[in-house]
């Protein structure tokens, strides 16, 4: 009987000793539940204000560059003259991403910032519009002091600075849809030279030339193809950035007459897009690296030197053109494109 009496007292005395022992675990477990409440709260609500951020960013840029170059005659296949306004961009973009609301509250001038410049196919450059013939990008940035609920007790700070943005492109000519009014002649990305300045294409049977004649994807390029695209009897295909066209060198002195001829009936000048190929790619296929604007304003298919001469043409619109282009030449489609 003692015996049971003493196991008794003994077990009692673990058992407060346990008691004891799990208090202190059991508040630690509960602030730790706690502080992983408190971060998952403040992390879903710094997601949601993010992505609400980034909304408005994608919206106002969009917005912008669907205003910041407008054509001039109307939207026609071929190229038409386009100029750039810059505070119209600026302000359509301030419209549009002042009408959406962020953490609850609505978007304000201090909470959005529109820049314009230039993005060169991996990167955004400020310019603003000191020259808008460099301009062909908006970019967006929205932002927001956020309150974190919980995440205080452990930061010791009760909000959170937050930004988002967004670059769009105006509309680089990714592609020409089938039946586009397209020369059968290819430039040289390195020879092309900047907005105004004369191009002059010799097109001898020689490698140094500026560029060359194409015929697409129709292997055999003989002269009678090539007077067939030039005066409209071949509709021309589809052709994409990416795409490997055939070239050939030489002068094509009939085809060069039948240049000159609708050269006349343009009334002396005329605006076309031509293919941009690697430099000295004038023999078999090349890569079709973009698309160019220029004005024919001379062919000669007569004595020693016979060429066609150009100027290039930069804030263009093709606006029955395809998106999706990498490199810009001075030419854009109807249709921005956010890159970043």
């Amino acid at each position: 009987m003692s015996n049971l009496v003493g196991r008794t007292k003994m077990l009692r005395k673990l058992r407060r000793q346990e008691d004891g022992t799990a208090l202190p675990i059991l508040a630690v477990y509960l602030l730790v539940a706690v502080g992983i409440l408190a971060l998952v709260i403040d992390l879903g609500h710094i997601f949601l204000v993010k992505s609400e951020l980034q909304r408005t960013a994608d919206a106002a840029a969009l917005a912008g560059a669907l205003r910041l170059m407008t054509p001039s005659t109307g939207l026609t296949p071929g190229v038409t003259p386009a100029s750039v306004d810059c505070s119209r961009a600026i302000t359509a973009g301030e419209a549009v991403g002042t009408q959406n609301k962020t953490d609850g509250q609505p978007t304000t001038l201090a909470n959005l910032a529109i820049s314009l410049g230039t993005w060169n196919g991996t990167a955004f450059t400020d310019t603003g519009c000191a020259n808008p013939s460099q301009v062909n990008a908006v970019q967006a940035v929205a932002s927001r002091t956020a309150d974190i609920f919980f995440g205080g007790i452990l930061t010791g700070s009760t909000n959170i600075n937050l930004s988002a943005s967004a670059t769009v492109l105006v509309g680089t000519v990714g592609g020409l849809p089938p039946g586009y009014p397209t020369l059968p002649i290819a430039v040289d990305s390195d020879k092309l030279p900047s907005n105004g300045e004369k191009l002059v294409m010799h097109l001898n049977p020689t490698p140094g030339d500026d560029g060359c004649w194409h015929t697409f994807f129709w292997q055999n390029p003989a002269a009678s193809l090539l007077r067939d695209i030039i005066n409209g009897d071949v509709e021309t295909p589809l052709l994409k950035e990416g795409d490997y066209i055939k070239v050939k060198e030489g002068v094509s002195d009939s085809d060069l007459k039948e240049l000159g001829k609708q050269l006349q009936q343009h009334g002396g000048t005329w605006d076309v897009v031509l293919p941009v190929i690697p430099p000295d790619s004038h023999t078999g296929w090349a890569e079709v690296e973009g698309f160019a604007a220029v004005r024919m304003t001379l062919v000669e298919a007569k004595g020693g030197d016979k060429r066609v001469e150009f100027e290039t043409l930069n804030n263009k619109l093709a606006p029955t053109t395809l998106p999706g282009g990498s490199t810009y030449y001075g030419l854009s489609t109807g249709t921005p494109r956010l890159v970043n």
